[in-house]
């Protein structure tokens, strides 16, 4: 028996119908699930981006010796030139750190009239090539070691950490994604199930006028898709009104500092609005086909 799309479209707006309580809720739950699906995607990506931004703005910095002589500091200066793993170097001398000292301990009189510019070391800021944190740090301990140096300066643990903050949040971003798809797969499922047994009379007639299975399954199938696109549409407003939400009350806001670093792109959203289109869609049909599957066993 051959499936037309008239038939398809028929059965599946009065399925549609005929349950609209219990398909108003499959859709509206397959949409709160996408929307923060889309928004958890968003916020990992926004704290990926902060994360490689602060990892790209990383400083090595090779303090000298305050006795260190002119060609020690001359020879430091030429290594970490031919260095494969620097990419910038900016040398401050005594004069340059004193000004610095200065701004950075402007509202402290007494520690600034106790301190001189003979008093602090000369350093180079140096901007590595790699961003990995076990890279720099063993560029650090190779300059470590040379004459005349006092310390070399590399926020390497702390690198670590946010590393290691940023892989937990994206698996439980990613934990969180898997129980709301599964929660509407479940619901799609109870939904078409229960449209299936309402119906089970009528199938059994089919069944018995030689119809195949494929025939009488593809109108709940097509039902659990509508569902999950239908959700995913609802789901795609809710992730630009996120958006719209984050950008305007965190970003640039100097009250929160801390998610104002935390930002993504419009291509990011694009992206997180066909991921959830997508997973929508695959979540109608894989709830229904096995919700048919169960009653209908060839």
């Amino acid at each position: 028996m051959a499936i037309r799309l008239d038939y398809v479209m028929k059965e599946t707006g009065q399925n549609l119908t005929r349950n609209f309580t219990l398909t108003f809720a499959a859709i509206l739950t397959v949409a709160v699930s996408l929307t923060m699906v889309a928004a958890s995607y968003l916020i990992g990506t926004g704290i990926n981006n902060s994360f490689l931004g602060l990892r790209s703005e990383q400083q090595l910095l090779v303090y000298m010796n305050p006795s260190a002589e002119e060609d020690q500091i001359d020879s430091v200066s030429r290594a970490l030139e031919e260095s494969p793993q620097v990419e910038e170097i900016d040398f401050y001398n005594r004069e340059r750190t004193f000004d610095e000292f200065q701004t950075l301990f402007r509202e402290q009189p007494d520690l600034l009239s106790s301190v001189t510019a003979e008093d602090l070391p000369t350093s180079f800021r140096v901007k590595p090539t790699s961003t990995d944190a076990e890279v720099v740090s063993a560029l650090g301990d190779t300059f470590a070691e040379r004459e005349g140096v006092l310390r070399v300066a590399y926020a390497a643990e702390y690198a670590r950490q946010v590393q290691r903050s940023v892989n937990t949040l994206n698996r439980w971003v990613t934990v969180v994604g898997v129980v709301l798809i599964g929660a509407s797969v479940l619901l799609i499922f109870n939904t078409i199930r229960t449209a299936v047994f309402a119906r089970r009379r009528e199938i059994e007639v089919q069944r018995l006028v030689g119809a195949r299975n494929w025939f009488i399954r593809m109108p709940f199938i097509v039902e659990g898709l509508v569902h999950g696109l239908m959700g995913a549409l609802l789901a795609a407003g809710g992730t630009l009104a996120f958006d719209a939400l984050w950008q305007r009350n965190f970003v640039d806001q100097v009250a929160f500092e801390l998610l104002n670093q935390i930002r993504w792109t419009s291509g990011d959203v694009v992206s997180a609005i066909l991921i959830i289109t997508v997973i929508g869609a695959l979540t109608g049909a894989v709830g229904s086909g096995i919700a048919v599957s169960r009653f209908l066993r060839a």
